[in-house]
Order: C-alpha cells, then structure tokens, then sequence
C-alpha cells in the first residue's frame, strides 16, 4: 500500500478507527446471534457452521484482502470491505427462516469484509505513523478492538433478550452504513488508487483460501468429531495438496499473495510460534473457568464476571504494555508480558474446592493483561522493515496466522478439562465419592492439569521471545 511522509498522521487515521471500532463492535454485538439462530430454526448442529462460516472468511482470506489493498490502495479497498461487511450484515438480517446455504454464505461474506478492513488499518499504521510511533499506533488500534468487545456482548445480549437477534442485525447494519459514509466522506483520493487487478495472483488467491479454510477447519471437526473422523481426515488431506500447490503457484507468481521472504524472518516464524504457545489460553482459560464454575459449583455467574475482568486486563495491557515497544527492546517487552500470562496460568493451581471470586478473576486478569500487550508488540516486530509495498498483504498473512492460533489452542487445552469429563467423575464415583464431590474432584484436578501444561507453553515461549532480533539494536538498548 501506499507510504507518504504525514505530518497529520494521527488526524488521516480517524476514519480507519472509525471502521476499527464498528467491526469490532458489531462483532461483539453479534456474539450471540449463532446461538439465536440456531435455537430459533431448531439447528443445534449448525452453529459450528455459522462460526466457521465467518472465521474462514475473516481468516483465510486475510491475506488476499491484504494483498488487494497493496494494488488498488488503501481507501478503495477500506471502501470496498466495509461494503461487503455492511451488506452480509443486512443480508443476515432479511435472511429466510431456515435457509442455512444462504446464511452461511452472508456470514463469509461479512468475513471478508472483515478480512479486508484490518490490513488497511494496519497498513496505515505501517505507512503513515513515524517509526517511532509504530507502537503506538497498534496500541490504538488494539485498544478499539478490546474496548468494544468488552461493550458489545453486554449491549448486544440486552437487545436481543428484548427484541430478537434480526434487530441486532439491523442496528449492525446502521452503524456500518454511517461508517461507510464517513470514510468515503474523509478518506481522500490519491493517485495510487488509479491501480488496476492487472496481473494479481488470482491462482494464489484460490488456493489460499483453500489451504488456510482447510487448515481452519482441522480443530472445529476435530474436537467436535473427533481427530480421526473423515471430515477431519480429509480437510487435512485437501490442506495438504493445497499447500503443495499453493507453494509452486507462488513460486511462479511474479507478485505472490504469500512472500516467502517475508515469512521466512525471524521477525514472522518466532512471535508467530509464541502466538501458537499462548493465545489459545484466552478462549481455552474463559472455558475451563465456566467448566470449572458451573459443574464444580452450579454457578454461572463468576465465569461472566471473570471473562469480563480478562478482557478488562487485554485492554489495560494494550495500553500499558504495548507502547512500550517503541522505547524498549520489543523482546524484552514481549518476555515481561508473557511472565504476566505466567502469573495468571499459575493462579490457577489455588483454584480449589472452594469457589474464590478474586482468585478467579485474578487469574485471568493477568493472563488478558499479558496477552493483550503481546498483541500490540508482536504487530510491531513482525511489520517492523516491511516493505511499502507488502504492507498490506504482510498484514494480512500476519492476521490469518493470528486468527488461527486461538482455535489450535482451544482445540489442545479444552479438552484437556472437558475430554474426560464424564469418565473421570464414573471413576471417582466408583471410588465411594458421591456425585457433587467426584464432579467438583475431577474439576479442580482437571484445570490444574490444565493449567501446568499452558505454564510449559508460557515458558517456552518466553524463551522464544528472548530469541527474536532486536529491533533498535545496541544503541537504542542503552539509551
């Protein structure tokens, strides 16, 4: 994408928080609305399908969304998202009762748009903010994305508790058709939006989207079918042959979706194998405390509060941790952050047979603060040096690489609480315990187990961040 010295950078980036903030925010206003659905048209086992639908388009298609921005330009390709986002949104909301084809092709289509907008911001992030403000700019970002998560659901399941999921729809759709007007309206043209798709890798694309939807759907059927059931088996197959494929194609390509180069940095393999180490203890550690909580103890409120308190931790994390990439060694930052997730990971082993409030939300309290500092500085090291005209599709194949480290991550600690569930509690019954105490024994042992094995990826990540080059070098380390 395009790079212009702007001294008004904070001003030009209004328009793509703008877009930040009402996908984020429609995305947690919609949180629900699967399960809605899904109870509504009496399709339990279709709420796989509706989440999946809109993760492969909001994750595989990251990089091709990414990589048009880089040809036809920023606000064009803003523009063009955001479209898409605001029409799969009021596609859903007119959507007839019962037609699951259609539903699951506006919820992808409402993925790419999605796919499509966090590039751009990224990339004017990359572009327009001084170096040395870099941080700051995806602590902004960041920031927005955590801030309205935190509103969305809380707004959202108030709505729809009154009115029904298609309102919800509705005002989503409001709220993207004003942002839509705003950015067009603030935005201004340049001349690099006169680029044309002459020559993009369409070959690539198609084979992108194969191989990272493939790779998506692993984990889902795998933990909900079972690793060795044949959709499983044969999305890994079909990922595989992708990939074969996709590496030749882009070999070829003279302007590849996926730049090898680019990938192959320690600045992309490290903080990626970090975010495959811990992101998945967000979803997993938000599931194991409702686990925990309501088969322990029949309470379903102190995982709410809880889950809240995470996403609280997230934010100040962005805040405090994340600019502190601009002044100090991002691995340095990023190790501090981890021992935070490290902290929280280890707070669960005090989690016992009677239920604590504060240690609960203590717990992922601290994990939230180190993983939403994390996120901000690993953007930073790996876009860091990127270049102008990779903005957009490195960004995007960062994403997908993103997105896809909290699903392995569920898909390896969730079931690791929930896996032997009904077996473990037969055991302990077998034993003599009655039913409250076998299911309240087999919980709190469960999360321990849970919990040492994410305190060794919490390590080892660690490690793995003090391996990561430096990015101001020795000088900036001793000022």
């Amino acid at each position: 994408m395009e790079s212009t010295t702007n001294s008004g950078y904070m001003k030009g980036f209004i328009p793509y928080a703008i877009a930040c903030a009402v996908m984020s925010l429609c995305g947690g206003f919609t949180a629900a609305v699967p399960t809605n659905i899904v109870a509504e048209w009496d399709m339990a086992t279709a709420v796989t399908f509706i989440t999946l639908a809109y993760s492969v388009g909001a994750a595989a298609m990251a990089p091709v969304m990414g990589k048009i921005g880089d040809v036809l330009g920023r606000r064009t390709t803003l523009l063009i998202s955001l479209g898409l986002y605001t029409l799969g949104q009021l596609l859903i909301a007119i959507c007839p009762t019962g037609v699951l084809p259609l539903l699951l092709l506006f919820r992808f289509m409402v993925g790419v748009g999605a796919a499509g907008i966090a590039p751009c911001v990224m990339a004017y992030i990359m572009m327009e903010f001084p170096p040395e403000k870099m941080g700051q700019g995806f602590t902004i970002y960041m920031f927005i994305a955590c801030g309205m998560v935190i509103f969305g659901p809380v707004l959202g399941g108030i709505v729809m508790g009154k009115t029904g999921w298609r309102p919800v729809m509705w005002i989503c759709v409001v709220a993207c058709v004003i942002a839509l007007a705003l950015c067009f309206i603030m935005i201004k043209k340049t001349e690099s939006e006169k680029k044309s798709m002459a020559g993009f890798d369409f070959v690539g694309a198609i084979f992108v989207l194969i191989f990272f939807a493939m790779v998506l759907c692993v984990p889902t059927f795998g933990q909900n079918a079972g690793w060795t059931a044949p959709t499983t088996l044969i999305c890994a197959a079909v990922a595989v042959v992708a990939l074969i494929i996709l590496v030749a194609v882009e070999k070829k390509a003279a302007s590849p979706i996926l730049n090898g180069k680019f990938m192959a940095r320690k600045q992309f393999i490290l903080p990626v194998i970090v975010l495959f180490l811990s992101q998945g203890l967000l979803q997993a550690c938000m599931t194991n405390i409702i686990v925990y909580a309501k088969y322990g103890f029949g309470d379903t409120t102190v995982a709410g509060l809880a889950t809240s308190v995470m996403y609280l931790g997230m934010a100040l994390g962005t805040i405090i941790l994340g600019p502190q990439a601009d002044k100090k060694e991002p691995r340095i930052v990023a190790s501090i952050a981890l021992i935070f997730v490290l902290i929280g990971a280890a707070l669960q082993l005090t989690l016992g047979k009677t239920l604590s409030v504060p240690l609960t939300c203590a717990a992922l309290f601290f994990i939230g603060l180190g993983l939403g500092g994390n996120g901000t500085i690993f953007m930073k090291v790996v876009l860091s040096g990127c270049a102008p005209e990779l903005a957009g599709a490195g960004s995007g194949t960062y994403n997908v690489f993103k997105d896809m480290s909290a699903p392995f991550g569920v898909a390896i600690f969730v079931p690791m609480m929930t896996g032997g569930l009904a077996a473990g509690i037969a055991e302990r019954m077998g034993a003599g315990m009655d039913q409250a105490a076998a299911t309240l024994d087999y919980c709190v042992t469960a999360l321990h187990k849970v919990a040492i094995a994410q305190i060794v990826c919490v390590v080892i990540g660690i490690v793995v961040c003090l391996m990561l080059p430096k990015v101001y070098g020795d000088k900036k380390e001793e000022a």
